[in-house]
This record gives C-alpha cells, structure tokens and sequence, in this order.
C-alpha cells in the first residue's frame, strides 16, 4: 500500500492513471447526471472529480477500485453541489431519494458497459460493408436512399438489411451477457 510518503514519481504510471480517469468520464458523467438536475452542474462536478482523483493519485493502493473510489467521490462532490443549492432553495429531492437513484444509476452503468463491450464484440463478426451501413444509419446520419442508389439498390432492401442486422445484434449481445 502506498502513502503520502511514497509518491510515485513515474510518467508511465501517471499516464496511465490519466488514461483510467479519462476512460471513467462517460459512466461517471451519467452517474452524476442521475443526481444532479443541470447538465453545467454534472460537467463541473465530474471535472471536480477527475481533479480530484489526479491530486490525490499518490494516496491510492494498487487495491482500490477507481470506479468506485470515481464514483463515490462524485457522490460527495454532488451533495456538496446540493447543499449549494439547498441554500438557495432549488433542489426537491431528499438526500434518500437521490441515493436511491444515484444507487440505480450505478448499477445501470455497469450494465451499459458490459453491453457495450458485447456490443463491440459482435460487431467484430460482422463484414465490413455491414458495419459500413450501420455507421451511415446511426453514427453518421446519412441518407439511406442516396446509398441504396449507389449501391444500385432499393431502399427497402437497405432497410431490411439494417432491420436484420439489428435483429442480429441484439441476439449475439442476448447470447454474450447471458452467458456472463
């Protein structure tokens, strides 16, 4: 176990201690985002909280579980936001009520992210003009009528190739998590 009398002094480790925090920003911010009503709210407090967990980097043990140690310090961070607030009177849920949700939201984020990878994995079995497709349709926002033109298709023959590979993903990530 490390403490304040051990710092480490290693680039490396602070790159990837870095690289750890950053990877935590989105599950963290929709973590935040179940307690706290305001989107400028939640950004400031995640920030807050990957400060944090940088300036305190040399008190953690190779042990300690950074989501959780992210998550909780989010908490605290969150109920201060709160309390801020409170003095305003501007906040209408109890501090039960959000631990309840923020309790929920935690839980759903480890769902999130164990679909994800699930979701990675099995697009990894698909073709590449496949996940070509899929990314026209939900990443990049294209038309699906100017490229069944190109591709000298129908557009209800696009449609129905995205309607079964969605019908494909969603059972390949049904199989992968209920095997986990």
């Amino acid at each position: 176990m490390l403490s304040r009398a051990e710092p480490r002094d290693d680039p490396q480790d602070d790159s990837a201690f870095a690289a750890e925090i950053d990877a935590l920003r989105v599950p963290l911010r929709g973590y935040v985002m179940s307690i706290l009503p305001h989107h400028a709210a939640c950004d400031d407090v995640v920030q807050e909280t990957s400060v944090f967990l940088w300036e305190r980097r040399d008190e953690r043990d190779d042990d300690t579980n950074l989501k959780a140690w992210a998550f909780k310090v989010a908490w605290f961070k969150a109920m201060a936001w709160r309390r801020d607030q409170q003095r305003e009177k501007t906040v209408s849920f109890s501090e039960d009520t959000l631990h309840e949700i923020s309790t929920a939201a935690e839980s759903l984020s480890e769902d999130a992210t164990e679909r994800l990878h699930a979701l990675r994995s099995c697009l990894s079995r698909l073709s590449p003009e496949e996940v070509k497709l899929l990314r026209l349709r939900y990443v990049d926002g294209g038309s699906l009528t100017s490229h069944a033109h190109e591709q000298q298709m129908k557009p209800a023959r696009v449609q129905k190739t995205i309607s079964r590979l969605r019908l494909a993903l969603r059972h390949c990530i049904e199989t992968k998590l209920s095997r986990a």
